[in-house]
């Protein structure tokens, strides 16, 4: 049976394992760093079959090159962004492109934004609910900031996954950033009661020690400012931090991501 782990690492990083109760060897998603996923290994008896990439940045791949030194590059697949691609990655993967794991298959979408060459792993079993690995682009009510991309790309990467991914999908996220991003959402829209009702149930799941993703994307859909743009009253917020109307969805979300790079 699939059993999905997360480790914490870094700066509020996940590191998503992929393992099965009866089999061995497991799969690692953005290993920003060695050390604990070694001590997740040697706890549970498991042993590394393959590594997953996001993208570039040193917080989702700066433990790789220690893992396949541990156990060794001939046997380990190392999958990532075909576009700058990292150097040790051997299986290089674009926009369409299916990677079987054993317990999940993957489809991959490329959507750029927080870098330029972003890919995230969306994954639709028979018998379980979908679930898109989403790296920095999406996180739980926020979005990745723009380090290499522009807020044109990372507003239609976003956009397109919430077209194309169906509500009920769980939205695995590279870090524990929900309270922090609740605080922002409900200052740029405060009366929005479902994100009121979520920022209880993420701050009660920290309280004891339990992580608030995955969401879905149903959930993001109704708490996450960046994909309601729409929004009377976001729009209203963006006038004010504007001194204008915004004259798009585009131009709102732009302002709201320059708002939150700042905002403490």
């Amino acid at each position: 049976m699939l059993q999905i782990a997360a480790i914490p690492a870094c700066i509020g990083n996940y590191i998503w394992i992929f393992h099965s109760d009866d089999k061995p060897e497991v799969w690692v998603l953005d290993p920003g760093d060695a050390e604990p996923v070694q001590d997740w290994l040697e706890t549970n008896n498991k042993t590394l079959a393959g590594i997953l990439i996001t993208h570039h940045h040193w917080d989702h791949v700066d433990g790789i090159e220690t893992l396949v030194e541990k156990y060794g590059s001939e046997r380990l697949t190392i999958a990532g962004p075909a576009k700058e691609a990292y150097p040790l990655t051997n299986h290089l993967l674009s926009e369409g492109d299916r990677l079987d794991i054993g317990w999940l298959e993957f489809q991959v979408l490329e959507v750029q934004g927080h870098t330029q060459h972003h890919i995230v792993y969306l994954a639709e079993p028979k018998n379980a609910a979908p679930m898109l690995f989403c790296g920095d682009t999406l996180f739980s009510a926020g979005c990745g900031r723009l380090k290499q991309g522009t807020a044109n790309q990372l507003f239609d990467s976003l956009n397109r996954l919430a077209r194309e991914v169906s509500d009920n999908t769980l939205i695995y996220c590279g870090h524990e950033y929900t309270l922090d991003n609740l605080k922002f959402a409900l200052t740029v829209e405060p009366s929005n009661i479902d994100s009121q009702n979520y920022q209880l149930q993420c701050a009660e799941k920290i309280a004891k020690g339990q992580r608030t993703v995955p969401s879905t994307m149903a959930i993001e859909k109704k708490v996450n400012p960046f994909l309601r743009c729409a929004s009377e009253e976001i729009i209203a917020s963006c006038e004010k931090y504007l001194n204008k109307k915004p004259n798009s969805p585009l131009e709102c979300f732009t302002a709201l991501r320059k708002w939150k790079d700042n905002f403490a």
